[in-house]
């Protein structure tokens, strides 16, 4: 187990190729042998990382054409959407593993695919495949897999405050708000990352339907006509907040509640229950995550015991997109699944 798996990261520019370089850089089994760049190849990696200029003193990024001829055990995708299904196709041809952060392959269904995404899928063979990359639903698929898929951070975020109750079939509907931080658009500079229109601003990005809400209904089970997801733009760099307004199919206790919460999250080592009490930490603040692959999770039961609130937060870098990359790729790769990521939240953020 001493020995190190070879690693290349394509796309390493952006905010989740670079969370991901850092990881790697203090990971117990993994080691990065190549970070590719298009527009950026021959640049040092801490000329565009500066906090990581320690860690890769003397490595730059390199072109995918010098990518494509190193022989790495194991290939992170952190390419755009749509762009990362061909590379993922070519580098399974040649005996790697993949772990692609995309959207490319977080749908099952190439129909559903074209719904959401609004193109023709590039590999369509390769979907059924493919595992959806979230160790807390399918860790035991993981295990000897070749191709693992990113997972939305909204949808992250959602799965981890409903889980409970969907799986006890409890949900007549859910109308779920995600209050996001900047980074989830990217590192590229774009007028809904600008600070100086962005910033004290509240903006609603899409009121009833987000993209991610099909990784929701695919992983939760739930009819889509009893779900609505709004994301909605607020005052952080990192971290999503995710209230899911529930209505339940049965008069519940508070007890019955925590009994499911408990029972779904006590296990997994990423996950937490926020107290009852203060009131003010009952709903999980994305501040006590940040900087972390951990998940905080709550809910709140209305007097009628049929109105709830299901909450999480997670750092959408890590836990909604890198942290849960490495997570799964520990365990296809046979390491310990905490491997290089019990990093504690940084606070205060």
């Amino acid at each position: 187990m001493d020995r190190k798996i070879s690693v290349i990261i394509w796309g390493a520019t952006g905010f989740t190729g670079g969370e991901l370089l850092r990881i790697i850089a203090r990971h117990p089994r993994m080691e990065v042998v190549g970070a590719v760049s298009r527009s950026k190849a021959g640049t040092p990696i801490g000329a565009v990382h500066p906090h990581l200029r320690s860690a890769y003193r003397d490595m730059n990024f390199i072109s995918p054409e010098e990518g494509g001829g190193i022989d790495a055990e194991l290939v992170f995708l952190a390419l755009p959407h749509k762009a990362a299904a061909e590379t993922a196709q070519k580098r399974i041809s040649a005996g790697q593993k993949v772990v692609d952060l995309s959207a490319d392959f977080r749908l099952r269904s190439p129909e559903e695919y074209r719904r959401w995404y609004e193109t023709e899928h590039p590999c369509p063979e390769l979907l059924e495949r493919a595992v959806y990359g979230l160790p807390e639903l399918h860790r035991e698929e993981m295990s000897g897999a070749d191709l693992i898929s990113g997972v939305g951070c909204n949808a992250t975020s959602a799965v981890f405050a409903l889980l409970p109750l969907a799986k006890a079939g409890l949900i007549e509907n859910a109308r779920i708000e995600c209050r996001v931080g900047s980074s989830e658009g990217g590192a590229e500079a774009k007028e809904g990352s600008s600070h100086s229109l962005r910033s004290r601003s509240l903006r609603v990005v899409s009121p009833f339907v987000h993209r991610h809400m099909a990784e929701v209904v695919q992983e939760l089970g739930l009819a889509e006509k009893d779900i609505s997801m709004t994301v909605t733009a607020v005052e952080l760099v990192r971290g999503i907040q995710c209230i899911a307004h529930v209505t339940l199919k049965e008069r519940l206790r508070e007890a019955d509640i925590w009994k499911l919460y408990r029972a779904q999250w006590s296990k997994e080592p990423f996950v937490s229950l926020s107290p009852a009490k203060p009131a003010h930490l009952r709903i999980p603040d994305p501040r006590f995550v940040m900087g972390s692959n951990r998940v905080l999770t709550g809910f709140a039961l209305a007097e009628d015991g049929r109105r709830a609130i299901a909450a999480s937060a997670i750092d959408n870098l890590l836990k909604g997109a890198a942290g849960s990359a490495v997570q799964s790729a520990n365990i296809m790769m046979g390491s310990e699944e905490t491997a290089g990521l019990e990093m504690m939240p940084l606070y205060p953020a």
